[in-house]
């Protein structure tokens, strides 16, 4: 079975997918920012955070970028995108597709997983275009290729960016003349833009005459241009140069994706992210381990020796683990200049630390012990890995939990490539141990600030936002166990050498949380328990040295009270937050179930089979690019064509309507509804359009892209006039079905809070939110005299007496965010609040010009039914209400006037339990919880 993606995985496809589904039939640059734009705005992003999208001279070819962090998946998810760029954008069943990476090693790596059955990029690929729908090649392969392969199977070429990327082409095999492309070109088009053969041609392949001169070239470059690929390019930062746009534009991609953990985002060449996923959400979704605790060592031997027991430790609490994980430690020596060489480091752990040599492999450039060796073997003996520079790329095990360098931080090339070897969660899934679910860092290096601040460069480099690198290392010097049992996380300190100035004493002295120590150099070790206040970080800065020391005391400080800030935040802290009530649906038989989609569309009887088969939606439109259709061994193959067009009606075809049938059933991908139900409507739909609208089959054929869209749309409004219905037997009327559950809940807690960048950095800072003033996810300052605006309700909740904590509540993620049902999908509200009475406050802010539209009267509606189910509060907030009461005056005023909770509701669902005795079983079952 493949993979189950992630859920970040799956919104970044979607945000792909409605990108290319409002980007087709675009004509310029202009009508590609506007989709750009919109399908950034369908994420929930305000429209002033998303920058002009750059063409690069691309015109309506789409340019975009995912933006995944190490950990995340990247080559996964370009399996699923070649899919969705040719479902949503090009309109093909097998699509040509053309994989770029950034060296032969990752070449020969994804070649083998694309090829190998049962890997789950393999087993991705067939479950989009089936197993005899597809072909994977390296691109040294092309002329295999024949004719007929184009359009009856998905073609995947794997190659490098350098096999392409030349001012010369008539030096590279991909630009060639090749009599085995003869075939290909018989009926090809004489486009513009095709090469022709040139003096160097003649020049390098001698076979060619002065006849052939200025005759199209045979090539699998012109072959390209023709087929117009969908090209995934992986590790995209390498490809952001004039060069590297020459080369795309010689092949005339229909779209071209990349992938990257570290896009250009800056300057004239920045790319167009379109997704980014954050560190915060690949741990919530338990992909990589976090934090990276930190242990700084005065010398190599300790720093070797913490790094085996910390080993040790690590496998002694896999023991207990339901799955199988052997803890490896990455070691990364110096070079034959160091002193701590890979010979040298193997000698101590034999000789000195008594390690088996069995357990021991080197994989450096000379030594490859790792070849042929499966690490995820219970048989397996290796649990330390020696290297030097960068381990094999594509090397990925996930048991590997500890790193230790020897090697100094701020210079080594290769520890970028090392720390991700040692994020990657074992089977993607959290562990029972809280110890195993971090990684661990062992430095030799006296100078822990430094070194914290080093490795935190490290993981910006590696995709991380900086206050995501800045939490994620957790500096310490106390013992990462105690008695067998693990030290649980303190606030981090910060220790700095000062040179001593009366200036700087004077300051610490009236400071609390800091111990100061002379040092026999005449400076001072500061010891700091918290972040400094304003007027000592002035002072620490002003007795630095020269301008780079103070540049980087500044980043240090700004650094420590961003790690400070995370870990005293109350989710980190272990506080908890009151568990939400979820509203629920009870049908007439008394049984209990959570009110969403399916629940509400069963409440309301839907059946799609039962609903008429009318599709006056459908208008077939003659401007876009025409397909041409044709039969290949029973299977529909459908190639764009730019500059021809026939009259497709007129061709007899051998395309049954049950193909088409299939087809539409396939192309909707919606498995929520049983499939004798779908192929019932669809052939009803295709009845009408036949029978009322006398289309022939031939031409629903021909517009079936269009055809598939019009049904979809069909569907989801037959189903939104059907969910509505749903919510209104939940809410309305003595009868309503709508109750909640101490069975149905939902809880913030710690590592389930994936914010997305840009996070909060206003100049307000916030003391309540659950999960500290700098992780706040979709929120901004607002700006200068703007006071309609949701920062200043984030304000007012922060500033209320009677909030104990908040927090911003994220939208697009069921699992880790509080929501309601609505008539159409999921309301996520701005802020949700635990009282010190015990209550829950809920905040939906809307502005002034939104405050009485559709959408926020059906919000308030199903706000206020769940408080009232539930024995808590919601407001609709707005700058000002009808009395000319601002949000926190609105709050207070909630506060004052609420009374105590209506069961009704609930007895009306045939429960007669009182209300009063029913509010405290429930609210002493979320205690024991």
């Amino acid at each position: 079975m493949p993979l189950t993606l992630k859920r970040y995985q799956t919104e970044a496809l979607r945000a792909l997918a409605n990108f290319f589904d409002l980007a087709r039939g675009a004509q310029d640059e202009a009508a590609l920012d506007a989709a750009f734009r919109k399908a950034w705005i369908a994420q929930e992003v305000s429209p002033e955070s998303i920058p002009p999208y750059l063409a690069q001279g691309f015109g309506a070819t789409p340019y975009i970028c995912l933006r995944i962090p190490t950990g995340g998946g990247k080559t996964l998810l370009g399996t699923h995108a070649v899919a969705t760029a040719a479902r949503h954008f090009t309109g093909q069943d097998r699509p040509l597709a053309l994989w770029l990476v950034p060296s032969n090693i990752i070449r020969t790596q994804t070649l083998a997983a694309l090829r190998q059955p049962g890997h789950p990029y393999r087993e991705a690929l067939q479950q989009h275009f089936g197993l005899d729908g597809l072909r994977v090649l390296d691109i040294a392969e092309c002329e295999q290729l024949r004719p007929q392969d184009f359009g009856s199977k998905a073609i995947i070429v794997v190659g490098t960016m350098q096999t392409l990327r030349v001012d010369d082409t008539s030096g590279r095999d991909v630009y060639a003349y090749k009599e085995a492309f003869e075939p290909h070109f018989e009926r090809a088009p004489d486009l513009p833009g095709l090469e022709r053969i040139g003096e160097r041609d003649l020049e390098a392949q001698p076979y060619l005459r002065r006849a052939d001169l200025g005759r199209v070239k045979r090539s699998f470059a012109n072959l390209l241009y023709w087929k117009r690929p969908v090209v995934i390019i992986d590790e995209a930062h390498n490809a952001r140069t004039p060069l590297s746009y020459d080369t795309f534009a010689r092949l005339r991609p229909a779209a071209l994706i990349e992938m990257t953990a570290t896009p250009l985002r800056q300057g004239q060449n920045r790319s167009n992210v379109l997704y980014h996923v954050s560190a915060e959400e690949l741990k919530a979704e338990q992909m990589i381990k976090l934090p990276i605790v930190l242990q700084a060592h005065p010398n190599w031997q300790e720093a070797v020796r913490d790094a085996l027991l910390t080993r040790k430790r690590l496998a002694d609490e896999a023991l207990s683990e339901a799955e199988y994980v052997r803890p490896i430690v990455l070691f990364q020596a110096e070079d034959k200049a160091g002193e701590v060489t890979v010979e040298k480091l193997r000698a101590h752990l034999i000789e000195q630390e008594h390690v088996a040599q069995e357990r021991i492999a080197v994989a450096t450039g000379s030594q490859r012990e790792l070849d042929g060796i499966n690490l995820f073997d219970p048989a397996c003996p290796i649990d330390m890995v020696i290297t030097v520079e960068a381990l094999k790329e594509g090397w990925d095990c996930s048991f590997a939990y500890v790193f230790c360098t020897l090697q100094k931080v701020g210079s080594s090339r290769d520890m970028e490539q090392l720390l991700g070897r040692v994020l990657r969660m074992p089977y993607a899934t959290s562990r029972k141990s809280e110890l195993l679910n971090r990684a661990y860092a062992h430095i030799a290096s006296a100078e822990t600030a430094r070194v914290a601040n080093e490795l935190t460069d490290k993981l910006v480099a590696m995709g991380f936002e900086e206050l995501e690198a800045a939490q994620a290392i957790f500096p310490t010097t106390q013992p990462l166990f105690d008695a067998g049992v693990a030290v649980a996380p303190v606030l981090p300190t910060l220790e700095l050498v000062m040179p001593e100035s009366q200036a700087l004493v004077a300051a610490l002295s009236s400071t609390t949380h800091v111990t100061v120590s002379p040092r026999a150099d005449g400076s001072m070790t500061v010891s700091f328990a918290a972040p400094p206040a304003a007027p000592v970080r002035e002072a620490l800065l002003a007795a630095a040295g020269s301008k780079a020391e103070r540049a980087q005391l500044e980043r240090t400080l700004e650094r420590y009270a961003m790690r400070h800030d995370a870990q005293a935040a109350p989710a980190q802290l272990g506080v908890a937050f009151r568990p939400l009530p979820l509203l629920c649906i009870r049908d007439a038989q008394g049984e209990l179930d959570l009110a969403e989609r399916e629940t509400l569309l069963g409440l309301a009887g839907f059946s799609l089979a039962e609903k008429p088969g009318d599709l006056a939606g459908f208008v077939p439109s003659e401007n876009r690019h025409p397909y041409l259709v044709d039969v290949h061994d029973g299977h529909l193959r459908i190639e764009q064509e730019i500059h021809y067009s026939v009259n497709l009606d007129l061709v007899p075809i051998d395309v049954t309507e049950t193909d088409l049938l299939r087809w539409l059933d396939d192309r909707l991908h919606e498995r929520s509804i049983a499939q004798s139900e779908r192929i019932a409507w669809l052939t009803k739909v295709l009845t009408w359009l036949q029978r009322e609208r006398k289309y022939t089959l031939t031409a629903l054929v021909r517009h079936r892209n269009q055809l598939a869209d019009a049904v979809r749309e069909r569907l989801e409004a037959l189903r939104a006039e059907a969910q509505k219905t749903g919510l209104q037997l939940t809410l309305a009327g003595p009868d309503a079905r709508g109750c909640i559950s101490g069975d149905y809940t939902f809880e913030f807690g710690r590592g389930r809070y994936p914010a997305r960048p840009p996070y909060y950095d206003g100049r307000y800072r916030f003391r309540k939110h659950y999960y500290g003033a700098s992780m706040i996810g979709d929120l901004k300052d607002a700006p200068p005299r703007e006071t309609d605006h949701e920062f200043h309700c984030a304000v007012a909740i922060d500033e209320m007496d009677e909030v104990r904590h908040w927090v911003r509540n994220i939208p697009r993620f069921p699992e880790y965010s509080f929501w309601l049902p609505t008539a159409s999908d999921r309301f996520y509200p701005d802020f949700v609040c635990e009282l010190n009475d015990g209550r829950l406050l809920v905040v939906e802010y809307k502005g002034a010009g939104y405050k009485t539209n559709d959408d926020s009267q059906e919000k308030r509606a199903i706000g206020e039914f769940w408080a009232q189910a539930s024995g808590n509060l919601f407001l609709l907030a707005t700058q000002k209400d009808d009395k000319g009461r601002g949000v926190g005056a609105q709050i207070k005023r909630l506060l004052e006037t609420a009374g105590p909770p209506a069961f009704g509701l609930w007895a009306s669902a045939g429960h007669t339990e009182d209300g009063l005795a029913y509010q405290q079983r429930l609210r002493g079952e979320w205690d024991r919880k």
